[in-house]
């Protein structure tokens, strides 16, 4: 069974590691990098749009604005997911 974990590491600035595709890290394989640092960001602006949206699914309440507003988060979440980059997300 393989097992992925995600790290976050914040460096002081004008500091890095030095690391390229095979690099091995506590036994592991380096297999992604996120050289944006937003990741925390992203994930939580992911789960906004989706708590939003699961809202409407399950009590059916928003109408007018607030629809077009939580499909709009959905688009960006999407988007997001998808590596496509609008900015910030808004609403």
């Amino acid at each position: 069974m393989i097992h992925t974990h995600t790290l976050v590491v914040r460096y002081p600035e004008g500091e890095w590691p030095a690391y390229r595709a095979d690099t091995k890290i506590n036994g592991g394989e380096l297999v992604a990098v996120d050289f944006d640092g937003n990741r925390l960001r992203v994930c939580q602006q992911l789960e906004e749009a989706l708590e939003s949206i699961e809202r409407i699914a399950v009590d059916g309440s928003a109408t007018g604005h607030n629809r077009m507003v939580i499909a709009e988060k959905a688009r960006a979440a999407l988007e997001l997911a998808q590596g496509i980059s609008r900015g910030e997300m808004t609403a």
